[in-house]
């Protein structure tokens, strides 16, 4: 048998943040209950977690929600509006890197961008952020790593 499974959105709205694949498979899963308008407000236990108590926003109601575990999701929103309009950007606000500012009337430089490379040399970007990218953490890290090496390849050239 499955464990329930509580998913607390402080927003009223399961897709404002979030992929739209990842809400309806939430939406779809039978052991998932969803709580919109809700904000975690305590944890409790002794060693380990044994509850989590939340308040719905709009009624002021609390619950608490017997769990072993919590897992805070931030959201898939890039958050890159206070970026220049130097660094280009998709519809979505995720940056664009590498190869597909070669053609961007933005790319000011005579050499092809370096892979995690945006719009302005020697500005990079990894993660999540990036348009394109995995969504996941194991690659965001490891194009971090490699935005180092980006780095010092741009610093041998000025």
């Amino acid at each position: 048998m499955a464990r329930r499974v509580y998913l607390v959105v402080r927003g009223d709205d399961l897709y404002a943040n979030m992929s739209a694949y990842l809400a309806r498979r939430i939406e779809q899963a039978s052991n998932v209950e969803v709580l919109l308008d809700h904000e975690v407000r305590r944890m409790a236990g002794g060693g380990h977690l044994h509850s989590v108590e939340v308040v719905n926003r709009r009624t002021g109601e609390v619950r608490t929600l017997r769990t072993a575990a919590l897992f805070s999701f931030i959201g898939a929103v890039p958050r890159t509006d206070w970026l220049p309009p130097e660094i280009e950007k998709d519809s979505d606000d995720f940056i664009r890197t590498g190869t597909s500012m070669a053609q961007s009337p933005r790319w000011p430089a005579r050499r092809p961008p370096f892979l995690l490379e945006t719009s302005r040399p020697g500005v990079f970007a990894a993660g999540d952020v990036r348009a394109g990218s995995i969504k996941r953490v194991a690659s965001a890290v490891g194009e971090g790593a490699m935005g180092v090496a980006f780095v010092h390849e741009y610093l041998k050239e000025i």
